[in-house]
């Protein structure tokens, strides 16, 4: 008998652009909720890994001086938390001046200079300085950029203030963002600002260039608009994950609209 020839099945040139075409349109969906989680949780590590770090130079600090950094820096008298940010920063493995723009740096107009690499406000606001610009910016190995208030510190008053970019050059570099305010305290530690501390709750030198001082907290410091004052307080959200204008949480609910 004659053995029958078996039947093959393909797929037509047709079908074959239809699935491929398919898959394009499902990979466009999902593709930026897959790399927004990704940068998302990459920017919580970093974070986290700022918030540890500079508890460890808080406790070398006291360890080395046996007194805490707020404690320390109140000796110094006027502008003292300038003094002390200088020596915080022998504490940074590898830090180095990147940009020695300050508040008082003027361009050969008499108009105040920008810093040389970019910042914002989390609604997209260039600014021509950030809140902590009194002693320059200044990276470490790790990229990091490090500036800080040089603000004086009065008796009981917890500070200075530190604004950490936790990415470095990398952008976005917004404040709320990738960009976020600790304070050292009088107990020898780092807290993100936004959150109250137990021994000294109101008492935090955040302001600038000798006006009062001033703590903020609450979900009004943690917003976007072209108010840097509004974000103050959005490390403490981002330390509790935590959205402060809604449900879900901060790294990917609220930095996802607000992008």
């Amino acid at each position: 008998m004659k053995q029958k020839e078996s039947i093959r099945f393909a797929f037509t040139l047709a079908e074959v652009l239809i699935t491929l075409g398919i898959i394009g349109v499902v990979a466009a969906m999902t593709l930026p909720t897959v790399i927004n989680r990704t940068q998302s949780k990459e920017l919580e590590t970093q974070f986290k890994k700022v918030y540890t770090e500079l508890n460890q130079v808080a406790q070398l600090f006291k360890k080395d001086y046996e007194v805490s950094v707020s404690d320390y820096t109140q000796t110094l008298g006027s502008r003292g938390g300038t003094k002390s940010a200088l020596i915080l920063l022998k504490y940074f493995k590898g830090a180095k001046l990147i940009d020695d723009t300050t508040y008082t740096s003027k361009d050969e107009e008499g108009n105040i200079k920008s810093i040389r690499y970019d910042i914002y406000t989390m609604n997209g606001s260039k600014l021509t300085m950030g809140p902590c610009d009194d002693i320059g910016f200044y990276s470490e190995i790790g990229g990091r950029i490090y500036s800080f208030v040089g603000d004086t510190i009065l008796s009981g008053d917890d500070g200075p203030i530190v604004c950490v970019d936790i990415n470095g050059m990398k952008k976005p570099n917004k404040y709320g963002y990738d960009i976020h305010i600790f304070y050292f305290t009088t107990d020898g530690y780092v807290l993100p600002m936004g959150q109250p501390h137990k021994d000294n709750p109101q008492n935090t030198a955040v302001a600038d260039h000798s006006s009062a001082n001033f703590f903020v907290t609450g979900e009004d410091f943690c917003k976007s608009t072209s108010n840097v004052k509004n974000q103050a307080a959005c490390a403490y959200y981002a330390m509790q994950n935590v959205n402060p204008q809604g449900d879900g949480n901060y790294w990917q609910d609220f930095l996802g609209k607000n992008k």
